[in-house]
């Protein structure tokens, strides 16, 4: 079996990879092809990850992919291996060869921390899910554990207009794109307070910190390989920031990332999450009508985001296990 490091991803290891990711999955959320391939080809410009992709190949045939990533920021420590391997070429060793070459890419960075997410679909046990099985026999531990959640688009109009009422004393600004140079001080504030109020179970992860500066190249940076964003800032009457949402668009146009919503502890009571989230689904179903799958994660003990969620329409598919294992010395 030959395993080697890819400059492309754009043939029969892309292909692979995806097969194997979203195996068994219901409407699995994997990064449109194009995106992949600019996130790649511009990794040496990233200022925040480091991102390289792996191929196996038994002969001619590509029978699995790999993804390594790490933050050039914070978290030294730490990286990521995502392992994808088609169902038809599982238990040949495949998996684990590929897993072998990131480990040692890993190391040879410096990071003695990996994380894996291993995605298992409800009523299923991670023990009995082959990614699970994989894991757990290389000594990784579920640190945390989120729901993924799936909204069917168009969400219906009655449900809508009832959320996208703000409470008195407060309105929504929604953007595409990106946001206002005169707001990047006020998202970067509001998201990295979100950074440090996410629950990050057992895991060894710092949170980050964002500023303006860093915020507005990350925006410039998803809009350059392909993402389109819609975001919407909750602020008072005085203009005080409140809360945020922002969505990712994948370049497929047809699945979308929700990802942060976050109110400030001073401003929750008035159902800001709710109503944050309602205008920024008007204005993704304005701009992107093809959209048809709105994917979201809520952390066991969130019962207030879980019950926006099932407001919404959102309904749990899989439980997501962010798996940590610390390999030093061996």
């Amino acid at each position: 079996m030959d395993v080697r490091r890819l400059w492309t991803f754009d043939g029969g290891e892309a292909s692979a990879w995806r097969a194997g990711s979203v195996a068994g999955r219901h409407a699995a959320l994997v990064t449109a092809r194009q995106t992949l391939l600019r996130s790649l080809a511009a990794d040496d410009s990233n200022p925040n990850r480091h991102r390289e992709a792996w191929g196996a190949w038994d002969g001619d045939t590509c029978v699995g992919g790999m993804l390594v990533e790490w933050s050039r920021r914070e978290n030294p420590h730490r990286a990521g291996i995502d392992v994808g391997v088609p169902a038809e070429h599982r238990r040949r060793g495949v998996g684990g060869a590929l897993w072998e070459a990131g480990l040692a890419q890993v190391r040879a960075a410096g990071r003695d921390t990996v994380n894996v997410e291993v995605n298992v679909p409800h009523g299923q046990r991670i023990q009995d899910w082959p990614g699970g099985r994989f894991a757990l026999a290389r000594g990784f531990v579920s640190g945390l554990v989120e729901d993924r959640w799936v909204l069917g688009l168009p969400v219906p109009e009655e449900v809508s207009d009832a959320a996208d009422q703000p409470a008195a004393g407060y309105r929504g600004l929604t953007w595409h794109g990106p946001v206002p140079p005169e707001w990047l001080p006020a998202l970067a504030a509001l998201t990295s307070e979100m950074s440090a109020d996410v629950p990050a179970g057992e895991l060894d992860v710092e949170a980050e910190t964002w500023d303006a500066e860093r915020i507005g190249a990350n925006q410039e940076r998803l809009i350059q390989i392909g993402y389109a964003l819609v975001t919407t800032i909750v602020v008072t009457e005085d203009g005080e920031p409140a809360g945020y949402t922002q969505m990712f668009v994948e370049g497929d146009g047809t699945h979308v990332h929700q990802d942060d919503t976050y109110v400030r502890p001073a401003h929750r009571g008035h159902r800001l999450g709710t109503f944050a989230k309602a205008r920024n689904l008007r204005g993704l179903t304005e701009r992107h009508p093809q959209a048809r799958h709105v994917h979201t994660w809520t952390a066991d003990g969130n019962d207030a985001m879980r019950k926006i969620n099932t407001w919404f329409g959102f309904r749990a598919v899989e439980a997501q296990h962010s798996m940590e294992a610390v390999f030093a010395g061996r």
